[in-house]
């Protein structure tokens, strides 16, 4: 497995639990507005998080050029 593979992974699981969020967010399942906020703080930490390893992916690819 190279290092590509091993960020691509991660992200996936990053967009995975991104998406899990949003459907407990769509679906009505927060337990009160405090939980609303934090999911959406998460939900774009994760955001965050995946465009880093888009952006450190396509580095390591550069270099490889």
């Amino acid at each position: 497995m190279t290092i590509t593979d091993l960020l691509q992974k991660i992200k996936n699981n990053l967009e995975k639990e991104r998406a899990a969020i949003a459907d407990k967010m769509v679906s009505g399942r927060e337990a009160d507005f405090g939980s609303y906020l934090k999911d959406v703080g998460i939900a774009e930490g994760l955001s965050q998080a995946s465009e880093i390893i888009s952006e450190t992916m396509k580095t390591i690819n550069e270099e490889d050029a």
